[in-house]
């Protein structure tokens, strides 16, 4: 069975999710200051955007007083400190260049984020038998961002990363050390000192759980918040109806401009929408457009046409673990997923909507068999 992993960098521009205000409630201009868009909460949307994570955010809501934006940037800033790759003081980037066999890495996750992160991800890894892999990063750094690297990449160098890959005991783990039941600290024992983390597949989607945890604590229950394109609406739009969100249709670039077209609209309402693929920025081998995919279990790039997965779930994170997932298991093998996890999870509402290329120069669209009833409106060819 040939399977991909998705490279899914932190620095990517988010075109997959676009959000698509069809109630009239349009930006009105840009925002770049501390506070939000408007005051006047109780009447008004409230508009909060910024960067974030190498990309950007997006967060609006209504019937609610306005957030500060320092309890944003707090959420913004304890992911970031944690998980960023391109952060050079990040406490991932101080785990990957830890390589002791005979200590451990011990910090405090005051946050409880590792903590977090660690069993969604364990959970996922094992639920898509290894399609789902934050131990993918030697892949990574061996193809290159889009595979700059691939006129150096010798099958020895592909044998040799393939090695450290896998989130297994015998790679890495991480346990919380507690002392009458009190948490003290965290560690990280490294049985392969060459493994290393990326959380990008998941990681923004852990966001947007985190930034809509903090407007409901304030009181917020009708928002909606999308950082990098992975999105989570609560409640409904100002005037009643659901929030609505578009995914792209996979376009070619004109003068090196994308055009940018809708596939379909959702309805989205107290869940997530998230999608993983890279189809605009794709090599084309055999005919058949391939996205920058690096399969963790041949440790080359996908030879599948799968060019988007886009997810529904209840929250974010698996939302974006999950379309991370399919784009590694492909067009047919990821269907069969999809299908199987629907039906052993059916409390976490997964539905989904893939984008392949057929190999004869058209596009080939499959959803689960809830899709349709989320559909808002259905875009004609």
């Amino acid at each position: 069975m040939e399977c991909s992993f998705f490279l899914k960098e932190s620095k990517r521009v988010a075109f997959l999710l676009l959000v698509f205000v069809l109630s009239g409630l349009m930006l009105q201009g840009c925002h770049d200051s501390d506070a939000p868009t408007s005051m006047n909460s109780k009447n008004e949307v409230i508009i909060h955007t910024g960067d974030t994570q190498g990309t950007t955010y997006l967060i609006k809501y209504h019937e609610a007083e306005a957030v500060p934006q320092s309890a944003i940037d707090s959420v913004l800033e304890a992911v970031d400190v944690e998980f960023n790759l391109w952060r050079p003081d990040s406490r991932i980037n101080a785990i990957n260049a830890f390589s002791h066999r005979d200590s451990l890495f011990t910090f405090v996750d005051e946050n409880g984020l590792w903590s977090s992160i660690w069993a969604q991800s364990l959970d996922l890894f094992e639920a898509s038998e290894g399609a789902f892999d934050p131990t993918v990063q030697p892949l990574v750094e061996l193809w290159g961002f889009g595979l700059r690297k691939r006129s150096e990449v010798t099958p020895m160098a592909v044998d040799s990363a393939l090695m450290h890959v896998g989130m297994t005991f015998e790679n890495i783990d991480l346990n919380e050390v507690e002392r009458d039941r009190n948490y003290q600290f965290t560690t990280v024992r490294k049985r392969n000192p060459r493994t290393c983390l990326d959380f990008n597949g998941i990681a923004q989607g852990m966001t947007v759980d985190l930034l809509t945890d903090m407007l409901e604590e304030r009181g917020v229950k009708n928002y909606m918040v999308e950082v990098g394109g992975e999105v989570k609406c609560g409640g409904n739009r100002m005037d009643g109806k659901p929030w609505r969100i578009a995914v792209d249709r996979p376009t070619e670039p004109v003068d090196g401009d994308y055009n940018r077209e809708m596939q379909t609209v959702m309805n989205v309402s107290d869940a997530a929408i998230c999608t993983s693929g890279n189809y605009r920025k794709f090599y084309e081998m055999d005919g058949i457009k391939r996205s920058h995919t690096i399969s963790p279990f041949s440790g080359y790039p996908v030879q599948h046409g799968l060019l988007s997965a886009t997810v529904h779930a209840t929250s974010a994170s698996t939302a974006d673990a999950l379309a991370t997932a399919c784009m590694v298991w492909g067009p047919k093998d990821g269907k069969q997923f999809i299908l199987d996890y629907r039906n052993a999870n059916p409390f976490d509402r997964v539905e989904a909507y893939f984008i392949s290329d057929d190999g004869e120069g058209n596009w080939a669209n499959w959803v689960t068999p809830g899709w349709q009833a989320l559909t808002a409106i259905e875009i004609q060819e």
